[in-house]
């Protein structure tokens, strides 16, 4: 591990918290400080940004799996030198697309209805691979429940306008890895190969029989891939 990172930071996806990272938190908190921080109530990723790196040591290592991953890149965007490390997890580096707005004003309406958990259940079903919705979804759906519907409304607002930070791939110079799962219908593993492809040095891992949540779908896999990042 690099002598001057003195902590690991991990962004989580929309409606999860750090059970989302539990199996690498458990392995790793040993290895240095582990840091999850609340970003529940912003609604800009340029607030989140500020709020995250006023409260973190001069030199960090960053994983961002989903909504997470956004917040990553805007914070290496605000403060390169600081980040020591970085993983990139089920995300993309892209401005949210005009066809995804009606998908996520549709979920802001269903939650502002009292129909959150008829957008849980849609949630659960798209980010997971079949086969783990039995054995990941019960805890993909509490961390979604304590949430709660509000904290929806803003992070949909926030990654609908969110900045498209393509461009800062190139400049990233510290040592990355980028994973998705084989099996992400929310974040395909071609946008993961060009994200990979863009910055310099960045290793590239697909996770076979995974869906969009891989740190709580391939936990194993997830915890080795950061241990190896922060060998490097």
């Amino acid at each position: 591990m690099a002598v001057n990172t003195e902590a690991l930071v991990l962004l989580p996806a929309l409606l999860c918290d750090s059970r989302l990272f539990r199996h690498q938190i458990d392995a790793l908190n040993g290895q240095l400080p582990v840091i999850v921080p609340d970003i529940s109530t912003f609604d800009r990723f340029e607030d989140m940004a500020v709020s995250v790196i006023a409260s973190l040591p001069p030199a960090f290592a960053l994983v961002g799996n989903s909504m997470g991953g956004y917040l990553a890149l805007e914070i290496v965007r605000r403060v390169p030198k600081r980040v020591t490390h970085l993983a990139l997890v089920g995300t993309n580096a892209y401005a949210d697309p005009p066809e995804a707005h009606q998908k996520r004003k549709q979920a802001i309406r269903l939650a502002e209805a009292g129909r959150f958990d008829q957008f849980i259940e849609g949630y659960v079903q798209a980010a997971l691979y079949p086969a783990h919705v039995d054995r990941d979804g019960p805890l993909m759906a509490t961390m979604a429940k304590d949430l709660g519907p509000d904290v929806l409304i803003r992070h949909q607002k926030a990654i609908m306008g969110r900045r498209d930070s393509t461009e800062l791939l190139s400049a990233i110079s510290v040592p990355v890895s980028v994973l998705c799962g084989s099996q992400d219908v929310l974040s395909s593993p071609s946008v993961h190969q060009d994200m990979a492809q863009a910055i310099s040095g960045a290793e590239f891992r697909e996770i076979e029989n995974c869906g969009h949540l891989a740190p709580l779908e391939a936990p194993e896999v997830v915890t080795q891939a950061l241990k190896d990042l922060l060998a490097r």
